[in-house]
């Protein structure tokens, strides 16, 4: 067996803003740092103890935007490795709107806006990448970081709440919308499986089936709990019909 933690980064200085960062970026607030220590101190005894057993291997693989490496930074410094980049695991490319508050754009562009926020497919219009387009890059990443896993090992992927949103969706082959908001600093654990690994799996776990062949397995989503309660951020309710990411709204 082998997993991926994919992780959101930290809250941002535009996340406080309310801004849209797109591939933008403002860096860390100071309770993103917080968060990315409470991440490291969480996950550094699991994943060290796995390295000292050498049972698997352990890396840590990051989005190259700043939030992100920034998140990456406290967990790999704790565990003396270095961490990979992946320009793939960015976050949505939000074109005109990179950097705009969604308070400005309701006044600025109130029509678009309310467009988008009722479920419209405005990507194209703003120059943005569509979410077709964001699957289609951050997918065949996570694939490849699972395949390239050993067995045994675990690879934490440092990423963005649209890229794992989407990127889950297309991977597991969900429906539209399935998934609920991303916290930041969240983490949920995509395991890989033999078949012969799958009957010890509790009903809810979401699996792709692939007859005998390994499935990709999501075995925990939005898992907040190494952050006390002041220290999450992020994952607001959704509006049913948008592509929209939930903490967008």
């Amino acid at each position: 067996m082998k997993r991926l933690l994919l992780v959101r980064h930290g809250e941002s200085h535009w996340n406080v803003e309310g801004r849209i960062q797109g591939q933008r970026c403002s860096g860390l607030s100071p309770r993103g740092r917080d968060q990315a220590d409470a991440l490291a101190a969480a996950y550094r005894g699991r994943l060290a103890e796995l390295l000292a057993a050498g049972v698997g291997t352990v890396r840590v693989v990051s989005s190259d935007l700043q939030r992100a490496r920034e998140t990456a930074a406290p967990l790999a410094a704790a565990l003396g490795l270095e961490v990979g980049v992946d320009a793939r695991l960015r976050e949505r490319a939000f074109g005109s709107w990179e950097g705009r508050s969604h308070r400005e754009l309701a006044v600025e562009e109130p029509q678009r806006w309310q467009r988008w926020t009722a479920g419209a497919d405005v990507m194209t219009e703003i120059g943005a990448e569509t979410a077709e387009q964001l699957a289609d890059r951050v997918a065949p990443a996570l694939e490849e970081l699972h395949a390239a896993t050993p067995d045994g090992g675990t690879c934490v992927v440092v990423s963005h709440g649209g890229s794992i949103w989407h990127g889950l969706h297309r991977l597991l082959s969900l429906p539209p919308r399935s998934l609920g908001p991303v916290g930041n600093a969240a983490v949920a654990e995509l395991l890989l499986l033999e078949a012969s690994d799958t009957s010890r799996l509790a009903p809810p776990a979401r699996a792709v089936a692939g007859g005998g062949s390994p499935r990709a397995v999501l075995a925990s989503y939005n898992d907040l709990g190494h952050l006390t309660l002041p220290l999450r951020t992020g994952g607001f309710s959704a509006r049913a019909g948008s592509d929209a990411v939930p903490q967008m709204r």
